[in-house]
């Protein structure tokens, strides 16, 4: 979704600053940023130019040495109100810089940047998101994405049906799956159900049974006493 910029009118100043209005009407340069808030735009910047891709709002906290996500809710927020940023905090990694933001803050030389592995990871086909799959189909696909985001050992996987729609995860979405992670009650898992169907679904587990809870409002849960956690959802990458 394009950025909402109606109260967020941007310009250039004689002196090639980069500027923006801010929601009051209030002109705001980069360099009149309070230094914290200049420091997670920076951080933003070199990240997504690094990597193609915005941070996590931990892996911002981290970028930038702070341990309270709220304390990065709150620059984000005020970085969102100035115009230079949009930031979606009901999704994840739904963060968007404005593209002249980017142009100006983003780093000229790439060889003083820390550059992150990155490997291949193997697409193993589609996983239900409805009702299970007899089998995951199989694919060879392949692609390239950073270590940070998908440690050794995961693997992709389409999405197939509008069960899990209130947790952001569509039809055609890709989903990172972690068959390391530890997993816990109300976690995103691909689960093997009767050792035979798979499903993408929140896992709980009741004292008698497992329930698979789709996110969608028109759907029924799946129960279920013999189900295998085949791996927890790591990330969900969503092809525009």
């Amino acid at each position: 979704m394009a950025p909402d910029l109606t109260l967020n009118e941007h310009k250039i100043s004689s002196a090639n600053e980069l500027e923006t209005l801010d929601a009051n009407g209030a002109v705001v340069s980069v360099s009149q940023l309070p230094s914290k808030q200049r420091e997670v735009l920076e951080r933003l910047v070199h990240f997504v130019h690094q990597h193609q891709y915005p941070p996590s709002i931990q892996q911002l906290c981290d970028l930038c040495g702070v341990s309270s996500t709220s304390t990065i809710h709150h620059h984000i927020s005020a970085l969102k109100k100035k115009g230079f940023i949009h930031w979606n905090p009901t999704e994840k990694r739904a963060i968007t810089i404005r593209e002249d933001v980017r142009q100006e803050l983003t780093p000229e030389d790439d060889d003083v940047r820390e550059l992150k592995q990155r490997h291949q990871l193997p697409m193993l086909g589609r996983i239900a998101a409805g009702q299970p799959l007899t089998t995951i189909e199989d694919s060879v696909e392949q692609f390239d994405l950073a270590e940070d985001i998908c440690p050794e050992g995961c693997y992709a996987l389409k999405v197939r049906g509008y069960s899990m729609i209130e947790d952001h995860i569509m039809d055609e979405d890709i989903v990172i799956i972690n068959p390391k992670s530890r997993v816990r009650d109300g976690d995103v898992v691909v689960a093997l159900v009767e050792g035979q169907s798979a499903t993408l679904k929140r896992i709980f587990r009741e004292k008698d049974r497992v329930r698979l809870q789709p996110a969608n409002s028109e759907m029924e849960p799946i129960y279920a006493k013999d189900v295998e956690v085949q791996g927890k959802v790591e990330a969900i990458i969503r092809c525009l």
